[in-house]
């Protein structure tokens, strides 16, 4: 399955050294597809609550985070090979 990842940290969460954590979280648990700046897209057996419950921890009051799998159809502009290749040849 494929989810989607999507973060915003708020001040004063909002540091490189948090957005770093994320990454390193999300790089070390899943096959990922870095898709924009706090998206991602990540291959999982898991339920998307179960992955909010891996990145949670790294959370504050007032960021946000959204998980939803994706299934079938998808379109993009601009992404370039590497994104594009990612998604065409994932499964969902």
């Amino acid at each position: 399955m494929v989810y989607v990842i999507a973060y915003d940290l708020q001040k004063p969460n909002d540091k490189p050294k948090n957005y770093e954590r994320v990454t390193e979280t999300i790089n070390a648990n899943f096959t990922w597809c870095h898709l924009q700046k706090s998206v991602w897209l990540v291959r999982s057996e898991s339920s998307a609550s179960e992955i909010r419950d891996i990145l949670a921890p790294l959370l504050k009051n007032g960021d946000e985070l959204f998980i939803a799998r994706l299934k079938g159809n998808w379109a993009s502009w601009g992404l370039g090979d590497r994104r594009n290749n990612w998604l065409h040849k994932s499964s969902f």
